[in-house]
């Protein structure tokens, strides 16, 4: 015996436009009305029975549909329910999300193409387990998306990423609904409740990062760009790799970097610190005039006429130097070995002083130099990763990247090579840290906790979050303090720059 039910717009005269929103219960060719004791317009209910989203009330109306049919039939035999909308035992779901990946590509979302192509490709391949040729929007049941998840377990795929082919289907279900594919009884994702496995979020300390700004690189080698990109995604305040790739000259503004996050597409701005313009010289200078300049100086009577790199390097030799004196006068109880303690904190307390009154300038030079560079070009690309041609036509601003899938295969090729030169950047620093291009993002909200005050608001705004609860991801501390003093304090923990 066939029933139906169908949502309906009642009107007391022919020639109203509107009139009361009903369920119509269709039994034998009899039909029986049910009102929902709303008045709308006709026009407002869509031909897949549901209100229109252009309704004020449509969320709230539309539920009440969906719980009035509900209610009518658990009145009646669950062995006589039949579908209610004629297109809902017709239209593919298959087909349906073909669709939409052809709009994806069509409309160069590269990105959720991709991501969207992987899960369609699991789930063929368990329909094509199953022996089913098609597969109908009505067929995606609670049960269904259970036995799908259980093959996705079978094929040993990770909980984050079986939950993530499943939200991408869920996408393309709600799709379907929107545009009036499809009338669902009920929502079959909400008894699919599965948590997601929390990540552990390996992170470079101090002392790692240090090691790796001491590591030794001929200019020649591959691994000296590798170090040079990895050292100013974690001192540009964790910057993606997707940022560090698109940065053009035209972005450097006086003292910051100011531009668009290629992911987010919201605005973000990197202050110019001292570590940051040593990595960025390599792509600037000409020659190295200003980072040899010989500065004049003395300490405890002693004249010195030294650049940066011979100051820097006299400072550490020094502090090693002075390690074991330390230990020795620091359990000395003799008056003159008390003096020696403080001579020796006064004299490196100088030398700091001398390499901070050269930093500064310096930091004041190259900036000089690099906004007149920048001016030159700006539309060439800050670090030799991709190819200034092959983007010139793309503009990395608010508005969405149009990159054709040529343009997209080449940044994520050029990822992988990194992270690829990243495992012999980490051999070569003899870390066990696993270096990958998104450990920099990690590594400088690590830093910041380690060397500032723990604010989750500085630390959110410098990593380009658009809200608080994406930084807690990453910390679970915080106080109150400014961006650029936070920034600050880190970057000048770090005596060894080069």
């Amino acid at each position: 015996m066939k029933i139906t039910y169908n949502p309906c717009v009642k009107k007391k005269y022919s020639t109203d436009n509107f009139g009361i929103l009903q369920v119509r219960r269709t039994e034998n060719r009899k039909s029986t009305y049910f009102s929902l004791g709303v008045s709308i317009k006709v026009k407002d209910l869509l031909k897949s029975g549901l209100v229109s989203s252009t309704h004020s009330s449509h969320k709230e109306l539309n539920k009440k549909i969906e719980e009035k049919i509900l209610e009518l039939r658990k009145k009646d035999s669950p062995d006589e329910i039949i579908v209610d909308d004629a297109t809902n035992d017709k239209v593919s779901f298959i087909q349906f999300f073909k669709s939409q990946l052809d709009d994806y590509d069509k409309r160069k979302e590269i990105g959720t193409y991709k991501v969207h192509l992987t899960s369609f490709n699991h789930l063929k391949t368990f329909l094509d387990k199953t022996n089913r040729k098609d597969f109908l929007f009505i067929d995606l049941t609670s049960s269904f998306i259970r036995d799908f998840d259980t093959y996705l377990i079978d094929e040993k795929i990770a909980i984050n990423t079986r939950i993530k082919y499943i939200k991408k289907i869920k996408n393309v279900y709600n799709k379907g609904v929107e545009f009036d594919k499809f009338v669902p009884i009920k929502n079959p994702f909400l008894s699919f409740k599965t948590k997601s496995a929390p990540v552990n979020k390996i992170t470079l300390g101090k002392k790692d990062i240090e090691t790796i700004l001491k590591v030794e690189i001929e200019k020649k080698d591959p691994l000296y760009n590798c170090k040079n990109y990895f050292i100013f995604q974690i001192f540009a305040q964790g910057i993606r790799v997707s940022d560090l790739m698109t940065l053009r000259w035209g972005n450097l503004i006086t003292g910051e970097i100011l531009f668009y996050q290629f992911k987010t597409k919201k605005p973000h701005k990197i202050p110019l610190n001292f570590i940051i313009l040593l990595r960025l010289s390599d792509y600037f200078l000409t020659d190295e005039k200003i980072l040899n300049k010989k500065f004049d100086f003395t300490i405890n009577n002693v004249d010195y006429k030294l650049n940066y790199r011979e100051v820097e390097k006299h400072y550490q030799k020094l502090q090693k130097e002075s390690i074991f004196e330390f230990l020795l006068l620091s359990n000395s109880t003799k008056p003159e070995d008390k003096q020696k303690l403080i001579d020796l904190e006064y004299c490196l307390n100088q030398w700091l002083e001398e390499i901070n009154k050269i930093k500064h300038s310096l930091k004041t030079a190259l900036i000089l130099e690099i906004v007149s560079f920048a001016k030159s070009n700006p539309n060439k690309f800050i670090f030799p990763i991709l190819d200034n041609k092959m983007f010139e036509d793309v503009k990395f601003n608010s508005e969405k990247n149009n990159l054709t899938k040529y343009q997209y295969n080449q940044m994520s090729s050029k990822t992988a090579y990194y992270n690829k030169q990243l495992k012999k950047l980490q051999e070569k620093c003899g870390s066990d840290v696993v270096f990958t291009s998104h450990l920099a993002r990690h590594s400088y909200t690590g830093l910041m906790i380690e060397t500032t005050n723990k604010d989750i608001y500085t630390i959110s705004k410098t990593l380009g979050h658009s809200s608080l609860s994406m930084t807690e991801h990453y910390v679970s501390e915080f106080l109150w303090e400014r961006i650029e003093e936070s920034n600050e304090s880190m970057n000048d923990s770090f005596l060894t720059v080069y």
